[in-house]
């Protein structure tokens, strides 16, 4: 699977970065262009940083190598150019209602494409693999990441899980007391620094329990008590009504969960869905 939206992992982890990877990051920030034909040695020297921090760089935003990282921001270039390079805002009056649209349009499938050409099919495979039929699955969200919760919840439930959804600390406070290494703890954070997932997450990891967190790409507490990271590549605006663009690809990447997960076990859920669909088949009305 290609990799996507370099240039928008680095503007959302930038200001996790210790100084010397910081450098590296601006640096390509303000000469996106220049990337394509520098050698690591070369960026670092440029940059007034390292090596080494251009390779740590490279892994805090989840590229497996430099050449990963370049090619990226190629595609993000060639893709700005055919799409005249579209900013999103949501709140301008001086735009007519249409240009809102086709913004708000853009934001959400480069949202989406971008997320999820950056999930790895082996951190897909580790998830399923915690999603073992005797784990009890709890997902925990606050604000938008509640919706992202309960779309873990209503899915999961079809498949036979035993999951709960919750977006208060106290109620999944207690539901964690119930939970232990064989289960899996959901930790959705767009920002990586929402307090009372951080304090969920580290109540978790202290009981042994298999974290998976969805959060957007950089480095934090979140990333560091995770076993799997799902990364969320948003083109979200700072000042916006609410979440769209990071709501969108967060559930775009519960998608890519279970589609891997139900094609992993074709049989066993297709099994699964069609029982459910049949317990709800007389509250349909006939076309």
């Amino acid at each position: 699977m290609a990799v996507a939206g370099g240039l928008n992992r680095i503007r959302q982890g930038v200001e996790q970065l210790n100084p010397s990877e910081q450098r590296v990051a601006e640096w390509i920030l303000e000469n996106p262009k220049r990337l394509s034909s520098l050698t690591v040695r070369e960026l670092a020297k440029l940059s007034k940083s390292s090596q080494s921090a251009v390779m740590r760089l490279c892994h805090a935003l989840q590229f497996k190598s430099y050449p990963e990282l370049k090619l990226s921001i190629i595609g993000d270039l060639i893709r700005a150019e055919s799409t005249n390079d579209i900013v999103f805002s949501e709140i301008n009056p001086d735009s007519p209602f249409h240009a809102h649209m086709e913004e708000l349009q853009h934001s959400l499938i480069s949202s989406i494409q971008m997320t999820l050409s950056g999930i790895s099919i082996e951190a897909l495979a580790q998830v399923s693999d915690f999603l073992r039929m005797d784990a009890r699955v709890l997902a925990f969200g606050s604000g938008a990441s509640a919706l992202v919760a309960l779309d873990i919840q209503q899915k999961l439930q079809r498949l036979g899980y035993a999951v709960w959804a919750a977006e208060d600390f106290h109620t999944a406070a207690i539901l964690a007391t119930h939970f232990g290494p064989n289960d899996l703890f959901f930790a959705i954070s767009y920002s990586a620094r929402t307090t009372d997932v951080i304090e969920m997450t580290k109540l978790m990891a202290s009981q042994g329990v298999n974290i998976v967190a969805i959060t957007q790409f950089g480095t934090s507490a979140l990333h560091e008590l995770a076993a799997v990271v799902l990364p969320i590549n948003a083109n979200e605006v700072t000042v916006r009504v609410g979440a769209t663009a990071s709501l969108a690809a967060s559930l775009a990447i519960v998608d890519g969960v279970l589609l891997y997960h139900v094609n992993r076990y074709p049989d066993a859920s297709a099994a699964l869905l069609q029982r459910t669909r049949a317990a709800v088949a007389s509250h349909r009305s006939n076309p």
